[in-house]
Formats: C-alpha cells, structure tokens, sequence
C-alpha cells in the first residue's frame, strides 16, 4: 500500500472510532510524549513538518561557505574601486579648478605637496605685481590611503609625458611629473584661456601617479594636457595602462 493511502486509511480508521466513542489505540510513544501510535503515523503524512536537525546544519554550512567566499572575492576588488575612486577625486578637483580659472577669467595655481596634499589657490588681479596676492581655495589630501607613487617596472602612460623634463625619452619617472625635478613641492598653473603652466610659466604636460604602497593593483595614474588642459586618466590592469 502506498504511503499516501496508509495516511488516508489512518484518517478515516480515526474518525469512525473516534465519531463511535470507542478507544482504538491508548499505545503511547517510548518518549513518553502523550501521543498514540497513530498520531505519530499521521504526523508523518503532514507535509508540513520543519526541517530535521541535519537538513538544518547543512543550510547552515551551505550559507556559511557562501558568504566566505562572498567576502574573499568582495576584499580582492576592494582595493581597485577605492583606488579608481580616489582617481576621480583627483580628476574632479583639477576639472573644478580648470572651470574655475576660465569662467573667473583668473590664474589658479595647484600645488602638490608632500605624499598626497592638493592645495589650490587663486591669483587675485594687482595694480602693479609684484607683490602677488592669493586667496587660498581648498585644501584636499588624497583619499582611502591613495598617495603619489609609481611602483616599481610600471612604464609610463600612453600619453608619454612622464619623465624630466616630462615627454623626455629614457628619463626615469617620477609620482608627480610637471618639470618640478622630484621636488617635494611641485606647482601647476591654469590659466583662463584653459591651458596648464608649470611653475616657471611655460606651457606644460605632466602625468600624477598615484597608488596605495604595497598594493601594485591600485595604481593609477592622472595626466594633463598642457595646451588645451584635457585630463585623463588611467589604471593599470594586466601589464598596461588602460
């Protein structure tokens, strides 16, 4: 006899002892839980039953490996979206200063200072220079660890303008190339009309290049176009700039 048919002659054996008074089964379970024999065959049949302890446990593990592996590949990318994030933050301040410089027909000068600092001032207008008065604009470090780096064998952007004097072929690379020479300070300027000045106040090319240390899939790297004052920017993925 099928289960399903044992569950349903149970039923029915039940209902006609039971409508008739009579006690057909007093047998009580060995646990002592106050069931019959028969209630206990009928929970069998209820398909509404939970989980046994085993089932449980093996959701359980199933869940736990999941989520380990979840948070494995989560701390793999990690680093790589915080570093093109703090990219972007690089580009939107020289983009707002860029702007800035042009629609308040104004020099600004950007200076990188130390590891990760950005100060940006503006030249106010003066009868006759010198002295030159500046009002100070902002002052930003690097965010989520990002410093001026380039780690090391990483070859210069496609741009090639890396290098001192930057664009020069076979010079060697340095995190903030504007022809500042490795200098712990170093100064672009722009201009109104939208162009970049190095501190000496020709026209310049440069590249930033930046990364969290010791972790070489973090580096990024930020360049300038001197004439028209295009930025762009670049990651390094698989061996080459993208």
């Amino acid at each position: 006899m099928k289960g399903k048919d044992r569950c349903e002659e149970t039923r029915t054996r039940m209902v006609q002892r039971n409508s008739s008074g009579e006690l057909w089964d007093i047998s009580r379970s060995a646990s002592g839980s106050g069931r019959t024999v028969a209630e206990r065959k009928l929970s069998k049949c209820d398909p509404q039953q939970g989980f046994s302890l085993i089932e449980s446990l093996i959701v359980i593990a199933i869940i736990g490996i999941a989520s380990a592996m979840s948070m494995i590949a989560v701390n793999n990318i990690l680093p790589g979206i915080r570093a093109d994030s703090a990219r972007q933050f690089v580009m939107n301040q020289l983009r707002q200063t860029r702007q800035a410089s042009i629609d308040q027909r104004r020099d600004f000068w950007v200076t990188f200072q130390g590891t990760s600092e950005m100060v940006t001032v503006r030249v106010e207008l003066t009868p006759t220079p010198p002295p030159i008065t500046t009002t100070p604009v902002s002052d930003y470090f690097l965010p989520n660890s990002m410093v001026f780096m380039l780690f090391p064998g990483n070859p210069d952007t496609p741009d090639g303008w890396g290098g001192t004097p930057p664009g020069t072929s076979g010079a060697p690379l340095i995190p903030v190339d504007f022809n500042c020479g490795g200098a712990p300070t170093c100064k672009i300027i722009f201009r109104s009309d939208g162009s970049v000045l190095d501190s000496s106040g020709a026209a310049i090319n440069g590249t930033l290049f930046l990364g969290v240390l010791g972790q070489p899939s973090t580096a990024r790297a930020v360049t300038i176009l001197g004439a028209t004052g295009r930025i762009k920017a670049y990651r390094f993925v698989s061996g080459a700039w993208n």
